[in-house]
């Protein structure tokens, strides 16, 4: 009877043991991997508080924040944490982080005491929408000899503008109004205010702030934002015109926002061509190009230069007949001995007309010092 109940006894034991065994084994698969850490003596035990992932919500670019994590030891000896390789392009250690020789600075936490670990991150690349940056630490916890914190979040333009380039007026004419608008908002910011719209042309540019309606902010997927409704009025130079609408906002990050308006105007004066465009102008032997300018109505007005590149020489005389009324002819020339090069840009006409005060022409032109071919 004594023999039977000693097998048992060893039975008994043989399986806890194997059972023991298979709980602190790894699988074959990462047998190689994960080396068998035998825990003996006092220890510190790493501890800590919350999600080791922070979701920060929302944030615009070009800003920087920080947030910490509490850790614990809740071991018998002081827990030791460092960092751990580098981190994420756009995160940075900023505590216990790296000394003046970049390498990694110790943290020590006494048994039964916590500190604080933390992560800064900037948003100052197009990072898009879905941001996540982090950092790896080690520990001289055998039961956690690594752990990683990440930061996660939607990160957006502090201001946005649709369209986001530039407001086109194709073909307006100058004796009428002509409208475009354009819409403002932040993502990160939905109580964003628009407080102004200024240009460099007030008389002639402006711009009427409007809240979105609710059809227009359910259009570009936004909580809310303004319109601004941009007028060209009449009484515009003639010509292409480039001009920089500025927007003024509530936004810290970004309180001015720039969006171009450009376009042509044409008026009761037309230019044929619109434009002087020549090449194949050989410096030491000039060249000319003509214009022809009318005045609709036959009426007859005053052309003064008022600006022009500086290697041309600019003239106007009338060009009438006896059936054709409000006729002029704009003689452009390049003259003899010219330097090879570029012209490039505009001649402006001023007038007495008064709805045409003044024209705006462009000017390109290729001087080169020989004929080629």
């Amino acid at each position: 009877m004594l023999r039977w109940v000693i097998l048992v006894v060893v039975v008994v034991s043989l399986t806890a043991a194997a059972t023991v065994a298979v709980q602190y084994l790894p699988d074959p698969e990462a047998a190689s991997k994960v080396p068998v850490v035998e825990v003996t003596g006092p220890q510190p035990e790493f501890v800590l508080e919350g999600d080791p992932i922070y979701d920060f919500g929302k944030m615009a670019k070009f800003e920087k924040a920080t947030h910490g994590w509490i850790v614990k030891n809740q071991g018998q000896v002081p827990l030791e944490i460092r960092q751990y390789g580098s981190t994420t392009c756009s995160c940075t250690v900023a505590k216990p982080g790296l000394d003046e020789d970049k390498q990694p600075v110790t943290m020590v936490i006494p048994p039964g005491e916590s500190n604080t670990v933390e992560l800064g991150w900037h948003t100052e690349k197009d990072l898009g929408t879905d941001y996540s940056q982090g950092a790896t630490f080690e520990t001289n916890d055998p039961r956690n000899p690594t752990f990683k914190l990440s930061v996660r979040g939607k990160v957006y333009p502090a201001v946005e503008i649709i369209p986001p380039t530039m407001l086109q007026f194709p073909r307006i004419s100058n004796e009428e109004s002509h409208h475009a608008k354009f819409f403002v908002f932040s993502k990160e910011r939905p109580d964003l205010k628009v407080t102004k719209v200024t240009t460099s042309k007030p008389d002639l540019i402006v711009g009427e702030i409007k809240p979105m309606t609710p059809e227009e902010a359910k259009q570009i997927k936004v909580e809310k934002g303004f319109t601004v409704d941009v007028e060209v009025k009449p009484g515009m130079p003639l010509g292409s015109f480039h001009d920089e609408l500025v927007v003024h906002t509530d936004h810290p990050k970004q309180p001015d926002v720039k969006i171009s308006v450009g376009g042509f105007v044409f008026g009761p004066i037309s230019v044929t061509p619109e434009r002087v465009r020549m090449t194949g102008v050989v410096g030491g032997e000039g060249a000319s190009r003509d214009l022809i300018l009318v005045v609709r109505g036959g009426k007859e007005i005053h052309f003064d230069v008022a600006e022009k590149p500086a290697k041309l020489d600019v003239s106007i005389e009338r060009d009438d007949t006896a059936t054709l009324k409000g006729r002029y002819r704009m003689t452009v020339k390049v003259p003899r001995g010219t330097a090879a090069g570029d012209v490039e840009g505009e001649i402006v006409l001023r007038t007495d007309h008064p709805a045409v005060r003044e024209l705006k022409i462009p000017v390109s032109i290729l001087i080169s010092r020989s004929r080629t071919g």
